[in-house]
């Protein structure tokens, strides 16, 4: 097994090729593209200060910024190092079986462990260890499904009848109609899927 370092204990040209070995590797992608969007905000869960050093470290290393998409994708796959060989190691096995639970659990332990190192706590939305991961997905019968389908169904006739008076009503409408109309258009996305999935079956 592959041991497991982190950046806390890499500087330099070992720091610089781990960096951009997440950077490189595809099956990163969307998840160092998640993490950027977050930080790359007003709402950004990291502090100024603690982002400084973090552009210091990976500017010393001789990171190519500019070519591997900018400062806050960088920053992210440096978040993501202390786990990034498990997450490699995850990704590789996701045509076999769903890691989603599994990458978002290494996901924060990642950032948990890259935030103690600057003295700090990781935001709550990333605290939890767990994430459902090893939690069965609970099954419904068929007939709890049937029964779930034909109830929903039901109320059709109700949504297209309110669809049929929202076609008379002008577009530039009060809130409460707003979210009326945007109600019933959900619904009837929902259950034309059913129905379509009904019909397969």
């Amino acid at each position: 097994m592959l041991d497991m370092t982190t950046h806390v204990q890499v500087s330099g040209t070992e720091l610089k090729v781990r960096i951009e070995k997440a950077l490189t590797e595809k099956s990163l992608k969307k998840l160092i593209t998640n993490l950027e969007k977050e930080l790359n905000g007003e709402h950004s869960f990291l502090p100024h200060d603690v982002e400084a050093k973090i552009r210091k470290e990976i500017a010393s290393a001789g990171v190519a910024v500019s070519q591997h998409g900018g400062w806050y994708r960088c920053i992210a796959a440096y978040l993501l190092l202390p786990k990034l060989d498990e997450l490699l190691s995850v990704k590789s096995m996701s045509e076999e079986k769903n890691v989603t639970p599994i990458v978002q659990k290494l996901r924060n332990e990642a950032l948990r462990e890259s935030f103690s190192t600057f003295g700090l706590e990781v935001p709550a939305r990333y605290a939890r260890t767990s994430s459902g991961t090893g939690r069965p997905r609970i099954r419904l019968s068929r007939e709890q499904k049937q029964l779930l389908v034909a109830n929903f169904l039901d109320a059709m006739p109700t949504f297209e009848g309110l669809q049929d008076v929202l076609d008379t009503l002008p577009k530039n409408t009060n809130l409460m109609v707003k979210q009326i109309r945007t109600l019933v258009k959900r619904y009837l996305t929902v259950a034309n899927r059913l129905q379509t999935k009904v019909s397969h079956e």
